[in-house]
């Protein structure tokens, strides 16, 4: 399958919701960095951030500080308190820069979401090369997270978008999912959910989530896996998906990124 980029949109939501995440993009959580945990700790050091060093908390408290100058000092508990945008390479990239794409991915987002951007944090100590952007999403004195998220329809404009503006640049494929009839796509989910039977990460407090974005959209997952599109899986490493999304890949220096 030819190498795609991934765009995923998510809602952070809770009391601390912005200060969680915020910790994972900045690597201080100290549960990630445990044996068993999908971060290689031995790469973290190559992580870089294009917006801010500010720690965690710091950063929480300038949001906290925007919402009271916007006369918010109480929120709804379902309230959406962050809006995050995750751009993902290729897993065999590991070897190139990839700065010039993820500075491109930042302008982009300044010239497209609106919000205020709280950071934007390149992660390359885990699979694939990617990038979190974190907005606040406050918008004439208003917390519009909704408004920004908007629905699939405003997804797959921003992910048209981008393909246009950016990855195509690169020599990056779109996601083709919605190319695939019906039965391909039951087909390749169950293959996925089938490999991920005794994996770990079906453990976890995030599986759920990912659980539904499979669903929703099994091509990249079974791009990481090495399942084959056409019903037919590739020969399986017997890695896990852990071990997958912590491997630094066997990329060769032949694309621009």
């Amino acid at each position: 399958m030819a190498a795609s980029h991934l765009l995923r949109l998510g809602k952070v939501k809770g009391k601390n919701g912005v200060l969680n995440a915020l910790k994972h993009n900045k690597r201080t959580l100290q549960a990630e960095r445990a044996a068993g945990a999908n971060i290689d700790a031995l790469r973290t050091s190559l992580n870089y951030s294009l917006t801010t060093s500010d720690s965690a908390e710091s950063i929480d408290r300038h949001a906290k500080v925007l919402l009271l100058q916007a006369g918010i000092d109480q929120t709804r508990t379902n309230q959406v308190m962050g809006i995050e945008i995750i751009f993902s390479l290729p897993i065999d990239r590991h070897q190139q820069d990839t700065r010039p794409f993820f500075r491109d991915c930042l302008e982009w987002v300044k010239r497209h979401v609106p919000g205020v951007l709280l950071s934007f944090d390149v992660h390359l100590d885990e699979s694939a090369p990617h990038a979190h952007a974190l907005i606040l999403p406050l918008l004439n004195n208003k917390m519009q997270g909704n408004k920004i998220m908007g629905g699939i329809g405003n997804l797959t404009r921003l992910i048209n978008v981008f393909h246009a503006e950016v990855a195509g640049y690169y020599g990056l494929s779109r996601n083709d999912a919605k190319r695939m009839n019906g039965k391909t796509k039951e087909s390749l989910e169950r293959q996925i959910l089938a490999v991920l039977a005794i994996d770990p990460v079906i453990k976890s407090l995030i599986w759920p989530c990912v659980r539904d974005a499979i669903h929703n959209d099994p091509l990249p997952y079974a791009q990481l896996l090495g399942i084959n599109q056409k019903h037919q899986p590739a020969k399986y490493t017997g890695r896990s998906f852990v071990q997958i999304m912590t491997s630094k890949g066997k990329g060769k220096e032949i694309n621009t990124i």
